[in-house]
């Protein structure tokens, strides 16, 4: 907002609902933001505190309550808050909802281990349990209306789990996206699931793709998919899912593996998952250091690669994930370093972030929403060693990236509730 869109006031006559510009660096107030709507009596406190006699403020982004001619006093002023409290509180609900998600991967990673433990011994029992776990996670998405992608720790499940889920759960996000009803998104989920279940049948050390392979060792790890169908019938799987473990390496240029298809010769669910797959290894490489970031993986994959995906697809999946993925480490327009933790799917531009700031403990800082926050934004993405050694601790950027979903808002919640 320019100066000419604002208006100064005297900081007396501070209102709850005003929304105001605080024209201090960032280290002169306690917020984390420069500009916000005042929410209580205990933040104007804090601003009469900074020792500012006027400020910029908004009435057309302010929320101003009028009080009727028959509304008391008591009643007209609204009861003091504690910011300690809010801040408590928003703290609470922040940590509450992580740890659903990450309770939520860990139970998911725990189901497919015993799902790959079923599936040579007894393979109906596996489907069964692989066809309960995906039908609960349609019906939770399908509930909840918009969902976050949300960035989680890679210590909250079963390590060998953490691709498996992490392609499910983006597959299911961006079947959603495109309109897929709940059967659908059932046999897209189931495939997404087990799309790699063929590589139990192959050693340990052949089961990520390894660019340094030996012809024998390549042609030993393709057949994997091979396996997977083979699998697939025994657990009797349904024909699209089946489909997708058969076509998850194949690309539309006709580049994958095993069979060279292209186009519509892959089924939509396999050119799904076979796009979120790609994706997460990128991401996520058997060696770490080989990892890109989400928003370089993204980039890479529009720019160098996207002749191998369906393009309708992929541009669905860009603008589900947002130019800035969760776990992108990025610079935002006030010069301050954040992480993006969570995406709304439906308003990927404007992610929650974590920033970076050092008078409050990493523990304690809170997530905040760029889409209620107008004239904050991204700047640009940044690789985590670009990062000073104190804001690349504080961020802790993730060297694997595990994902889940949570709802967007709660339903009939104000649009700064977690």
């Amino acid at each position: 907002m320019s100066d000419t869109q604002a208006q100064f006031i005297d900081v007396d006559e501070l209102r709850v609902g005003m929304y105001i510009y605080l024209d201090l660096g960032w280290i002169g107030h306690p917020f984390a933001l420069n500009n916000f709507k005042i929410v209580s009596d205990a933040q104007i406190e804090t601003i009469r505190s900074l020792g500012l006699k006027r400020l910029r403020w908004s009435p057309e982004r302010s929320d101003l309550e009028t009080p009727t001619a028959d509304t008391s006093a008591a009643d007209s002023t609204p009861a003091a808050t504690s910011l300690a409290d809010e801040r408590r509180q928003a703290l609470l609900a922040q940590r509450l909802s992580l740890e659903r998600c990450e309770r939520d991967f860990s139970d998911a990673t725990r189901v497919f281990r015993d799902i790959l433990k079923l599936a040579t011994s007894q393979p109906e029992a596996a489907r069964e349990r692989a066809e309960t776990m995906v039908g609960a996670l349609v019906d939770k998405l399908l509930d909840q209306g918009d969902s976050f992608i949300r960035l989680i720790s890679e210590q909250a499940g079963e390590k060998s789990s953490l691709h498996a889920i992490n392609v499910t759960l983006i597959s299911l996000l961006l079947g959603k996206s495109l309109g897929l009803d709940a059967a659908t998104l059932n046999q897209l989920g189931l495939g997404a699931l087990l799309h790699d279940i063929g590589k139990i049948a192959l050693p340990e050390r052949l089961r990520w793709r390894d660019e340094g392979f030996s012809a024998a060792e390549r042609n030993l790890f393709q057949q994997h998919v091979a396996n997977g169908v083979e699998l697939a019938v025994r657990m009797g799987l349904g024909a699209e899912a089946a489909a997708i473990i058969a076509q998850h390496h194949e690309y539309v240029d006709g580049s994958g593996f095993p069979r060279r298809l292209e186009g519509e010769a892959l089924t939509p669910g396999a050119r799904i998952v076979g796009l979120v797959n790609h994706y997460d290894m990128l991401c996520n490489p058997a060696n770490p250091v080989a990892a890109i970031t989400p928003h370089q993986a993204l980039s890479l994959m529009f720019a160098h690669s996207k002749k191998k995906f369906d393009a309708a697809i992929l541009s669905a999946f860009i603008r589900m994930m947002g130019v800035y993925p969760p776990g992108s480490v990025v610079m935002l327009t006030n010069d301050r370093h954040a992480l993006v933790v969570s995406v709304n799917s439906s308003r990927p531009l404007k992610p929650r972030v974590l920033i970076h700031d050092p008078r409050i403990p990493r523990d304690d800082a809170l997530v905040i929403d760029l889409e209620d926050q107008p004239d904050l934004g991204i700047r640009q993405s940044l690789k985590p060693m670009q990062l000073p050694r104190a804001v690349f601790d504080y961020l802790s950027p993730r060297q694997r990236m595990c994902y889940f979903f949570e709802r967007a808002r709660e339903p009939g919640s104000p649009r700064g509730a977690r």
